[in-house]
């Protein structure tokens, strides 16, 4: 987002101490793809969990700080923007930080999270050696320089159809209309990930986190980029503001030109922020053998995704805002299928606390080895989101006898916990593919479940944000 909007107004207005600002940019010397000129190229963007600059007393210091200043280096976003100047296209795939792949160099699993705390060439590594995706550069961006950034650049203008809040990120929205986010706020809009939102009698939770903060995150990327537009190349002042922002917060790899740079921010300087194409990754929901919650690649459904960042395919993806299911769309029957006295009465107080709509609670016909969640056809999703709450991993089975909207939890002689997952998301199944949705090429092209979460509206007809 911030990238962008930097280099579109330097390069508009080609100020000397603007050029000099740009090489103040921090530098790391990466090992990256070669592309030719004049060809797409692939932006690692990065958002840094780095509390560097964050002071005791700042706004939002106690929700960044917590306790102490974490150690190490984490990341808070990762996305790829591809540019094709061809085709005048920008294209950005948000990747989920608890995707588990192989991280490169190491030999083992983890989340993608971890490849960037040992360095950004390893994660740039695994990205290229697991989603075979090329990345030409890198930008990377820490906390304080976002919250500048967006404070550079006047706000970011949302409507908000209900009031929102997260204790843990900081985002309080205390009533519905329209809000011009200032940097604070749109630092804790976009990292949010335990979010709530009122319907003006009690207040719902949406069970997406980082798939439903991804959407959000790309949501701010694309309205920030209209607020940049409207600046105007030739309002210096603020063009001052974003550069001195950016300087000291944003690190860019040692290949990128200033030169370069320059021609293709000129070649999207009147770029529509509505053009811009936004994807995620379809994932399935999984639990490691140490219990930990994460979300798994879903190969099949996730190839059109990544032919258009590899650059070997014209598939179309077309997303679809279809909600995933919410613990209260859900009604849960629980089955005791051990010897253990109390554990569905437990269980379903549990999921009731939760939000999930109370079933029946009695015992299970047979004794049971391996807990079981059965979901009726077409309701995987109510299924997966009931897994992410017991420990360890439950089987999901489908049943053509339950009715929809229901699923059945058979606790097993295996079962050991139930609880609110922290900050699991719900993983998305990908639908049947689209036939009518076109594309630059002859590929059939795909549709995906790829924008979770709760999201602020459209802005209702009369009003203006902004």
């Amino acid at each position: 987002m911030s990238v962008l909007g930097v280099l579109a107004l330097i390069a508009g207005a080609g100020a000397a101490w603007g050029l000099w600002s740009f090489n103040q940019f921090g530098r790391k010397d990466l090992d990256l793809a070669h592309a030719e000129d004049d060809a797409p190229r692939n932006f690692l963007v990065i958002g840094s969990d780095s509390r560097a600059g964050v002071r005791k007393g700042d706004k939002g210091s106690g929700v960044m700080l917590g306790k102490g200043t974490p150690g190490g280096q984490r990341s808070d976003s990762i996305a790829i923007m591809r540019i094709d100047p061809g085709e005048e296209r920008i294209d950005m795939l948000s990747i989920p930080r608890d995707l588990w792949v192989p991280i490169a160099g190491t030999g083992k699993e983890q989340r993608i999270n971890t490849a960037y705390a040992e360095s950004t060439q390893t994660l740039i590594d695994t990205i290229q050696a697991d989603l075979g995706i090329p990345i030409n550069h890198s930008v990377e961006v820490d906390l304080v320089g976002f919250q500048k950034l967006i404070d550079a650049i006047g706000g970011v203008p949302m409507y908000f159809p209900n009031a929102v809040k997260d204790r843990n990120s900081g985002l309080v929205v205390q009533k519905k209309g329209c809000m011009t986010l200032d940097g604070y706020m749109g630092l804790a809009f976009a990292r949010s990930r335990h979010l709530q939102w009122s319907d003006g009698v009690k207040w719902h939770t949406d069970p997406t986190g980082d798939l439903g903060r991804m959407t959000r995150q790309q949501l701010l990327v694309r309205t920030a980029l209209g607020q940049v537009k409207h600046l105007g190349l030739d309002d210096i002042g603020s063009l001052k503001g974003i550069v001195d922002a950016a300087v000291g917060s944003v690190t860019l790899d040692s290949n990128m030109g200033t030169s370069d740079i320059i021609e293709l921010a000129q070649r999207f300087s009147d770029f529509d922020p509505a053009k811009l194409q936004t994807h995620s990754l379809p994932v399935t929901g999984h639990r490691t053998d140490g219990g930990a919650s994460v979300v798994l690649l879903d190969q099949a459904a996730a190839q059109p995704v990544l032919d258009i960042f590899r650059g070997t395919s014209a598939s179309a993806v077309t997303t679809t805002t279809e909600p995933p299911p919410s613990p209260g769309d859900i009604t849960v029957d629980v089955l005791n299928g051990t010897t253990r006295q109390g554990e569905a009465r437990r269980v379903s107080f549990v999921l009731t606390d939760g939000g999930f709509g109370t079933g029946t609670v009695d015992s299970a016909p047979d004794p049971t080895e391996a807990t079981v969640v059965h979901y009726p056809k077409g309701g995987r999703a109510m299924a997966e989101l009931v897994a992410t709450w017991l420990g360890p991993a439950p089987k999901l089975k489908e049943d053509s006898k339950l009715a929809p909207g229901r699923v059945t939890v058979t606790i097993g002689d295996d079962f050991d916990s139930v609880s609110e997952p922290e900050g699991a998301p719900a993983p998305t199944d990908p639908t049947p593919a689209d036939p009518a949705a076109e594309a630059g090429g002859s590929a059939p092209s795909t549709t995906t479940t790829t924008e979770p979460g709760w999201t602020p509206g459209a802005v209702p007809d009369g009003v203006r944000c902004g």
